[in-house]
């Protein structure tokens, strides 16, 4: 789950960074060192890369991780601003233009960061409840390997993306798509671009696109053209019986 890869020549400029905030902390500059150090750790979670290793729910799973990471950084930016406000009013910066330039800029960087932890904090909870989704989802899965079933989980598509889980059995080829939100017409494109990939890749004759919903499935498998939208308990009477009701 926690392996993370990074470019050579970004993983160097954050060495660098590193290296200057320790610098920083040795000559007992912290604040300077602190923004560095939030700044770095802000650079790696961004640019991480998390490869795909076929475990169910791992790459969002380790996604929610990095954002909530991105959050930390910037609170921490956050707080050293709000630090740098009260410097100000015991200094009183205001009372020239400068001060006040330097007050109405940091104001408007506090107002953007705290947006921006918003974000992070909604998005990272996002990805962290479609992992778990995904790893129920692929728990029930897994005991079709036992049925004579190639189970998948995580498979990363040549152009960018992956399918949540990738099935080939008795019943037939499945492209799983997961959310634990609601159906939307969306998710119900992606699972069948999904399985036009999946067929194309591995040569099948056909590959079923399913999108499998925790919040308000359907009261039995319903199918929307070409995709199948089903709850986690219909989900395996739908696999075994060859994609048909």
């Amino acid at each position: 789950m926690w392996a993370l890869r990074i470019r050579w020549w970004e993983g160097a400029i954050l060495i660098v960074a590193g290296t200057l905030a320790l610098l920083f902390f040795i000559g007992e500059s912290w604040v300077p060192g602190l923004v560095l150090t939030a700044l770095s750790t802000l650079g790696f979670a961004w640019r991480a890369e998390i490869p795909e290793r076929n475990e169910a729910g791992g790459y969002a799973r380790t996604r929610s991780v990095l954002l909530s990471v991105q959050w930390l950084a910037i609170f921490a930016l956050y707080i050293l601003i709000v630090v740098g406000f009260f410097v100000m009013w015991l200094e009183h910066w205001t009372r020239d233009r400068h001060g006040k330039v330097a007050f109405y800029a940091l104001a408007g960087l506090a107002f953007f960061l705290v947006r921006e932890c918003n974000r992070l904090a909604s998005e990272s909870n996002d990805w962290w409840n479609g992992s778990d989704m995904e790893r129920q989802v692929g728990n029930l899965l897994d005991e079709l390997r036992g049925e004579g079933w190639s189970v998948a989980h995580d498979l990363p598509k040549d152009r960018g993306g992956n399918i949540d889980h990738y099935v080939r059995g008795p019943g037939g080829a499945f492209a799983i798509e997961t959310k634990s939100g609601r159906d939307r017409a969306g998710a119900r494109g992606q699972a069948v671009s999904n399985a036009v990939w999946a067929q194309k890749k591995f040569g099948e004759r056909w590959v079923t696109g399913i999108l499998c919903v925790a919040t308000d499935p359907p009261a039995k498998p319903t199918k929307h053209g070409h995709c199948w939208v089903v709850g986690t308990a219909d989900l395996l009477p739908l696999l075994r019986g060859g994609g048909h009701l």
